[in-house]
């Protein structure tokens, strides 16, 4: 069984993703379990909770992740470091193409090598977030034991990360509003969605919407992402950014 994945906005920029639940979900006991603790806002315009996201067997697989995890944590990261053995997450020695709006002197010397020798990327939950220090702990170790992939994250777990000083040089990650620690953020690198590439220009924020991998690339802490074209979701949005709702 694979445990990566590639969906339509990530495979394009050879992006794999790991996915589990977004905010909560029944697990196989009818335990309800949280896997966003810090969601706020977001969660009732969250895009993981929409559209193919809802079908059954896609829930199913996702609910079947998050147990494969919280029945045999150490399974899960013996099983995710062979897959990631695989040749194709090694670095091919092809030169990727530097995502438009980054800029090679900017990044660091691991981001430039990484590029140069076309080296493999994760990003740890297109849903779902690091719902316990233990889980977190999970993936520092999968990243120090393959340190040739690039694994990156969006999280709303402030406090959380703030406890870790130091993260494996290929594990990057950055903060996303609209969760109950927003006042937390400050000037620490962050993601807020914006109802236009306009509303992200103009409050000073820089897009990330030619590649996902800009979340970490940009030469900025401030990063916009616009939101997605869901009508149900554009009305309770409004015309604000999730730091707004």
């Amino acid at each position: 069984m694979a445990l990566l994945t590639q969906n339509s906005e990530l495979k394009p920029h050879g992006i794999w993703n790991w996915t589990i639940p977004a905010w909560y979900t029944r697990l196989s006991n009818n335990e309800l379990f949280v896997t966003c603790p810090q969601a706020g806002a977001c969660a009732k315009v969250c895009y993981a909770r929409n559209g193919t996201y809802l079908f059954p067997k896609v829930k199913e697989a996702h609910r079947r992740n998050l147990e494969l995890v919280l029945n045999g944590p150490y399974e899960f990261e013996k099983m995710m470091c062979d897959e990631l053995k695989a040749r194709k997450f090694r670095p091919d020695g092809v030169a990727r193409k530097l995502p438009e709006g980054a800029q090679m002197e900017l990044l660091d010397p691991y981001l430039r090598k990484w590029i140069n020798t076309g080296g493999k990327a994760v990003r740890i939950h297109d849903a779902g977030d690091f719902f316990e220090d233990w889980y977190l702990h999970l993936w520092i170790s999968i990243a120090e034991q393959t340190p040739d992939v690039l694994f990156y994250a969006y999280t709303k777990e402030v406090s959380l990360f703030m406890t870790h000083p130091e993260f494996p040089i290929n594990f990057r990650y950055l903060f996303s509003t609209g969760g109950l620690e927003d006042n937390l953020i400050g000037v620490q690198r962050h993601a807020d969605v914006f109802p236009s590439e306009e509303a992200i220009v103009a409050a000073g924020y820089k897009s990330q919407s030619a590649s996902d991998l800009l979340a970490i690339m940009l030469p900025t802490n401030r990063v916009g992402i616009p939101a997605n074209n869901i009508r149900h979701f554009n009305k309770k949005i409004n015309g604000r950014r999730f730091s707004e709702m």
